[in-house]
């Protein structure tokens, strides 16, 4: 395994706890403890002389736990430590807290002692690169491009506190973004999306702030629902505002063929676009009608089933749930990801969920669908020569969000600007920008 993967596949929040447990593996059992543990997985103390293959079954048993033995598969082998990973069950957080406090009191405060200490240092790294760094990170990046982003609560509380934000500008300098040879920034405003959705002033106000604090920038990308709100307010999307539709269709349009190409979904000609009335969805759907026999748009907007023949197939336009008890591949486009639990009991068994909303589906959703064996991935795509660092929350740092595609493609093709879907498609491809399938992270 390499480092990359070792590091994209820490999807959990992790706990320093050191327990002791039982590993039964070929009718033996092994004496060891934890170095660290997670929702998803363990991290245990190798025992000298011990080499077990990777991809092996195991037992795992804590001592002095009411926990039944759990089953987990051996992701990889280290000098020191045996990698452990859970695909099918997973700590509840009942189960976590049970586990949590049979460690000492010292290594409990230890461990919440390291959470703050990262908080407060993620916070006052925040707080210097936008006040006394600002400039001369601005100055030293000379951004060809700008990704311009929102967050909800939860998420602003991870870069800053109410404190904090009061002494910084309103739009904030989060990361820096490389793509071959184009270098960006990612920047938030400290308006929450709910503000913006609510509130077309604070719309204006941070597209104005935006072009006033990079007035150099060639393209500024705007993320999720961003372009609804600009529209809304009254702005137009032109040179350099970039809305990202082109690249987040062809990162779903890229996506789609290789569902159809999993070979338990081979043999299905149909694929539902959750959210397909919207802006992005509409679009999304008749792009797949190239791809598929028929394409359900299922929304809750719709009034009446309607089937609309487009140049290349059918697309059916309904908000009748029934229309989903035979599908199995999806496509989610809500605007936001948890509004699947209005529909997810009417999905078969054996359904795969393509997920590109923002907020993405939870961690707590997912479960719930897991529960009726129904798979969660999330949509993305990648580049060889991408990166962003540090990562956006519940992203990978080497994973490109399809709205910003669009205008890393356009720094290089400006003619492409307004042109067709699929000559856009044909330079994304040859750019190397590939759709891709991974395991959601879990935050």
């Amino acid at each position: 395994m390499t480092n990359r993967t070792q590091k994209e596949r820490r999807r959990d929040r992790r706990s320093g706890i050191r327990l002791p447990v039982n590993l039964n593996y070929a009718e033996a059992t092994i004496e060891t403890s934890t170095l660290n543990m997670s929702a998803g997985g363990l991290r245990l103390k190798r025992p000298s002389g011990l080499f077990i293959q990777p991809g092996k079954m195991i037992d795992i048993s804590f001592r002095g736990a009411s926990l039944e033995p759990m089953p987990a598969l051996v992701a990889n082998m280290g000098k020191s430590h045996i990698g452990i990973q859970f695909d099918e069950k997973r700590f509840s957080d009942f189960e976590l807290r049970e586990l949590y406090d049979l460690a000492p009191a010292w290594q409990r405060l230890l461990v919440n002692s390291k959470r703050r200490l990262w908080r407060d240092s993620r916070r006052f790294a925040v707080f210097f690169a936008n006040t006394f760094l600002r400039s001369l990170i601005i100055r030293l990046t000379k951004p060809d491009f700008v990704f311009a982003v929102y967050g909800n609560r939860r998420d602003a509380d991870t870069y800053f506190s109410p404190e904090l934000a009061k002494r910084m500008p309103p739009n904030l300098v989060l990361g820096f973004i490389r793509n071959q040879n184009a270098r960006g920034l990612l920047v938030a405003s400290q308006t929450l999306e709910h503000e913006l959705q609510a509130d077309s002033d604070k719309v204006r106000d941070y597209m104005g702030q935006l072009q006033r604090d990079f007035p150099d920038v060639k393209r500024i990308a705007l993320v999720g629902r961003l372009p609804n709100f600009v529209k809304k307010a009254g702005i137009d999307i032109s040179d350099p505002l970039v809305e990202g539709s082109l690249g987040t269709r062809y990162m779903i349009w890229d996506v789609a063929k290789q569902m159809k190409a999993r070979p338990e979904y081979s043999q299905e000609t149909s694929i539902v676009v959750l959210g397909g009335a919207g802006r992005i969805g509409n679009a999304v759907c008749d792009d797949l009608s190239g791809l598929y026999e028929k394409v359900i748009a299922y929304d809750p907007r719709y009034e009446q089933d309607e089937e609309i023949t487009t140049d290349q197939g059918t697309v059916l336009r309904t908000s009748n749930v029934a229309r989903l008890h035979d599908q199995k591949l999806y496509i989610g486009l809500m605007s936001h990801g948890d509004v699947v639990l209005d529909m997810f009991q009417h999905m078969p068994k054996g359904s795969l969920i393509a997920d590109d909303t923002h907020p993405c589906i939870s961690l707590n959703v997912r479960e719930k669908l897991l529960e009726r064996e129904i798979t969660v991935e999330k949509v993305v795509l990648s580049h060889s020569e991408f990166l962003m660092w540090p990562r956006m929350p519940s992203w990978n740092r080497r994973d490109i969000p399809g709205c910003l595609v669009e205008a890393l493609v356009l720094l290089q093709r400006p003619e492409l600007e307004g042109g067709e879907f699929l000559s856009f498609c044909q330079q994304a491809e040859g750019m190397g920008f590939t759709g891709r399938l991974i395991k959601p992270l879990a935050e």
